[in-house]
């Protein structure tokens, strides 16, 4: 570019900045933010915040924080997207009064405290489940006189919901209402899981039928939560017709939902709808995990454990275990210990099953996708 006679601009330097950030080469990133300089452009809050992300990323958060005071002598003040990356990165310790101190040094830098501010210190109090902290921080956000708003609120019932404090929660949502602040779906979505977790479908449903009279429109995440919270209560009846109200609104069932499903009819020995299940799944584009290829290979197991089985079900049951554990093998998944308990109780000769589990333990230990062993291989020790 320079040979042609042509001068780079912010807009040149800050793509190549965040490219390099992007890629983890923070040298090369800083190497150009000081050419930037001696070229006499002065870094803006796009450069600012791709080079201290990249170095938030990096876990490198005093590098980051250096360069920040830098950017600061010459005349730049953090902004919101600043005080996210650092106080994401400051979190990973686990420690409020770190991240609470890190939050001090930007005001100090000339941050502007606005409600977006406190939504962000908000939000990441309450994934690290510091509910009581982020209750505090509110409050002190209303004695300045800024109000909170929908995502003020759903972050502190997250927080409860995610802490099982499910009555603060509710209280949460209730003070919601009465400061004129309106719940949107992910609200309802958030309050669902809570429930959903502590298996109260009951309840759950009543919530559903609140939200569609406010007229919200339940989402793939409300379907995901029901159908997953039904699944796990063994209403299976309901969770299957939530399943197919789902697909028929044109929403695509998470990886979890789908596994949730599967295992209903594994517990049951129905692995024809389970594998039927498999292959919707497949067919939608969703790819199966570890836990999906758990449940289906332990089905198939146990079924083919069944007392007075016939000799040729008995073998095609074991070949569709043997096929999927082999699929789950070319995908780098391993096995967890109680799928590798009916495998071995399923192939192993009598009196063998606890050569077989260790066979099978052995060839899996520290294998996490490096060498795959066939399955071939494991049948000639295992059968």
């Amino acid at each position: 570019m320079k040979q042609m006679g042509l001068a780079p601009d912010h807009a040149t330097y800050n793509t190549m900045i965040n490219a390099h950030c992007k890629e983890g080469n923070l040298e090369k990133a800083v190497k150009l933010w000081h050419e930037m300089k001696s070229y006499g452009l002065l870094p803006n809050s796009i450069t600012c915040n791709s080079i201290v992300g990249g170095f938030c990323k990096a876990g490198n958060l005093n590098g980051g924080m250096g360069l920040l005071n830098e950017m600061v002598a010459l005349g730049f003040y953090p902004n919101s997207v600043t005080h996210r990356l650092v106080l994401e990165a400051c979190s990973q310790s686990n420690r409020a009064d770190t991240v609470f101190e890190m939050h001090e040094r930007l005001l100090e830098m000339g941050l502007k405290q606005d409600r977006m501010i406190y939504n962000t210190l908000i939000t990441i109090l309450c994934r690290l489940r510091m509910t009581r902290k982020a209750s505090y921080v509110l409050e002190d956000m209303t004695r300045r006189g800024i109000s909170a708003d929908t995502i003020t609120y759903n972050a502190l019932i997250h927080g409860y919901c995610k802490g099982s404090h499910l009555k603060k929660a509710f209280s949460t949502f209730s003070q919601m209402s009465v400061e004129g602040v309106s719940p949107n779906v992910a609200t309802y979505n958030i309050l669902l899981g809570g429930l959903s977790t502590t298996g109260l479908m009951q309840e759950a449903d009543v919530l559903v039928d609140e939200m569609k009279k406010r007229g919200l429109v339940p989402n793939a995440s409300t379907y995901n939560i029901l159908v997953s919270g039904h699944g796990k209560k063994g209403n299976k009846k309901e969770s299957m017709k939530l399943y197919c109200e789902m697909i028929t609104k044109g929403f695509v069932p998470s990886t979890g939902t789908f596994n949730v499903l599967i295992s209903d009819f594994s517990k049951v020995g129905k692995m024809d709808q389970a594998r039927e299940l498999l292959n919707e799944m497949q067919m939608r584009g969703v790819s199966p995990n570890s836990s999906t290829y758990d449940v289906l290979i332990s089905g198939w197991c146990k079924l083919s454990n069944q007392p007075e089985l016939k000799r040729f079900s008995k073998l095609s049951y074991q070949s569709e275990a043997k096929r999927l554990l082999e699929e789950m093998n070319e995908k780098g998944f391993v096995p967890c210990e109680s799928t590798r308990f009916c495998i071995s109780g399923a192939f192993a000769r009598p009196g063998k099953k606890g050569a077989a589990r260790r066979l099978l333990e052995t060839l899996y230990k520290g294998k996490e996708g490096k060498n795959k062993v066939t399955f071939t291989n494991r049948n000639e020790h295992v059968r």
